[in-house]
C-alpha cells in the first residue's frame, strides 16, 4: 500500500547517498507518541467547507510511490470556492467562476467573486508537523519558499489497512489541534477507461472494501472553457457507482475542450477549525483512469484527428 504527504525528511545511513528532503527534528529519532483512539470509532468530521478551507494534508497511495503533503494558508482564494450545479443521484456539478475586476488588481491581490480586488492569500508557518501510526514516524518543517510540508521519502507499504493515522501541531501561533485518518486499502480499478455518453448511465466499478472509507469520482473534461465544470460523485466504498445520464449530459453541455481526465479515490476525511479558517487530513489511495468522450476525439495536431477534421489547436479539439 501507498500513501502521500507532502512535507520532506533528511534521512540517510552510512550505506545511502544523502536524498532532497525536509528537515527533521530529533523527536523522529525518539519516537513519536502513538496515535489515540481506536481506527473503527475515532471521530472523523469530514472535509471543510470551500467556503472556509484554508489547508490541507494528504496521506496517499498512488499506486508506485509515497508521499505526504500539505500546506496552510491564511486566506481563500475566491476561485476555489464553486458554485454547484446539477446535482443527480450522488453526484453533483460545480462549476469554477472567473471574476472580472475592471483595471485588474495588484500583484499582490487577487479579484474576488464580487468583482473587488482582495488580497492574495500567504502561505502559513505552522510550525513542525507530525504524522503518526505509519510505518515511520513523519517529522516535518516548513520548507522555503512557500512554507510547503512535504516527504517523499516514505517506505512502501506506509501503512497497513485499517491502522489509525494521527496528525499533531503543536505550539504553533495558531494553537494546538490534531487530525485523524484511516489507512485504507489501496484502490483497484477493474476498468482502465471511463466512457461518458450523453443519455447513458456510467458504471463505474472497483473492488470494494466496507469500512470507514468512502469512494470519490471525479470527472473534468472541459480543461480551455473560461468556467470549466467538475463532476464530483461521492459513493459507498461498496464496490460500484452510478453515474446518471443527467449528470453525464450537464457535464457535456457545459463544454468539451482538451483532454479529459478524471480520478477515484478511495479516502477519509478529518478537520479542524482554526483561527483563519479549516484545515483537513485527507488520508487515501487514488487512481487516475483513461477518460473519454464519445463524439469528441482530442488532439495536439491534425494526424490525431480522424479523416476529414482538423485540430482546433486552441481547444485541442477535432473539428
Amino acid at each position: 500500500m501507498i500513501w502521500i504527504l507532502v512535507m520532506s525528511l533528511v534521512a540517510c545511513t552510512e550505506d545511502e547517498e544523502p536524498r532532497d528532503t525536509a528537515l527533521v527534528d530529533d523527536t523522529s529519532i525518539q519516537g513519536l507518541a502513538p496515535p489515540e483512539g481506536d481506527p473503527a470509532t475515532v471521530e472523523l468530521a469530514g472535509e471543510c467547507p470551500m467556503e472556509t478551507h484554508v489547508g490541507a494534508f494528504n496521506v496517499a497511495d498512488y499506486g508506485d510511490y509515497t508521499i505526504a503533503e500539505g500546506s496552510v494558508s491564511d486566506g481563500i482564494v475566491p476561485v476555489t470556492v464553486l458554485t454547484p450545479g446539477t446535482a443527480a443521484g450522488d453526484c453533483q456539478l460545480f462549476k469554477r467562476e472567473n471574476p472580472f475586476c475592471e483595471g485588474g488588481c495588484e500583484s499582490d491581490e487577487t479579484c474576488g467573486l464580487d468583482g473587488i480586488c482582495v488580497p492574495y492569500p500567504s502561505s502559513l508557518n505552522i510550525g513542525q508537523v507530525t504524522i503518526a501510526g505509519l510505518a515511520r514516524d513523519v517529522v516535518m518543517d516548513p520548507i522555503q519558499p512557500g512554507d510547503k510540508y512535504f516527504d517523499t521519502s516514505l517506505p512502501q507499504p506506509a501503512a497497513s489497512t485499517g491502522d489509525l493515522l494521527q496528525l499533531r501541531v503543536e505550539n504553533s501561533d495558531f494553537g494546538n489541534f490534531d487530525l485523524h485518518g484511516v489507512a485504507v486499502e489501496p484502490l483497484v480499478l477493474p476498468e482502465e477507461t471511463l466512457v461518458l455518453e450523453q443519455g447513458k448511465d456510467l458504471t463505474v466499478n472497483w473492488t470494494a472494501s466496507p469500512g470507514r472509507s468512502r469512494v470519490e469520482v471525479r470527472l473534468s473534461i472541459d480543461q480551455h472553457g473560461a468556467s470549466p465544470s467538475t463532476l464530483v460523485c461521492d459513493f459507498e466504498d461498496d464496490g460500484q457507482g452510478l453515474v446518471p445520464a443527467a449528470a453525464i449530459d450537464a457535464l457535456v453541455v457545459a463544454g468539451v475542450t482538451g483532454f479529459p481526465n478524471g480520478s477515484l479515490s478511495r479516502r477519509t476525511l478529518d478537520r479542524a477549525e482554526i483561527d483563519p479558517g479549516c484545515v483537513d487530513l485527507v488520508t487515501q489511495s487514488r487512481r487516475n483512469p483513461d477518460v473519454r468522450v464519445a463524439g469528441f476525439t482530442p488532439c495536439t495536431d491534425d494526424e490525431d484527428c480522424p479523416e476529414g477534421l482538423t485540430c482546433n489547436q486552441a481547444i485541442e479539439i477535432c473539428e
